[in-house]
């Protein structure tokens, strides 16, 4: 029993989001999962190379907020704050000393797109 609840407390547990793999190639689609100002996570979608990737909206350099929209040369997530650059597949930034973006994993279902928290 208690190794049950220990193995829950450390695992993942999927968030379906409905329509996620609708997510045009190139662009970013902003989903929020609860809340964002009260606990929950707001998180980009985006398409790159037909795959789904899923981002922290939140920039890790100064708290700024990766943008939704078309990703810039259809492939980084952008923080406009100050023009940083994210590799959605990764989270690495691109040619600036910065931590990478948090991501989630992913599982498409379908048009559906299951979001590992």
């Amino acid at each position: 029993m208690v190794g049950k609840w220990i193995s829950n407390l450390f695992s993942r547990k999927p968030v379906l989001v409905k329509g996620g793999a609708k997510v045009v190639e190139g662009e970013a689609r902003s989903v929020d999962l609860g809340d964002p100002h009260a606990g929950g996570t707001r998180l980009l979608l985006c398409k790159v190379d037909g795959e789904i990737h899923a981002l922290d909206s939140r920039c890790p350099h100064a708290d700024g907020q990766i943008q939704s929209g078309p990703l810039e040369k259809g492939r980084y997530a952008v923080c406009p704050l100050h023009r940083y650059l994210f590799d959605p597949a990764t989270g690495a930034a691109q040619g600036v000393a910065c931590k990478p973006a948090r991501r989630f994993k992913t599982r498409q279902q379908g048009d559906d797109v299951e979001v590992f928290i």
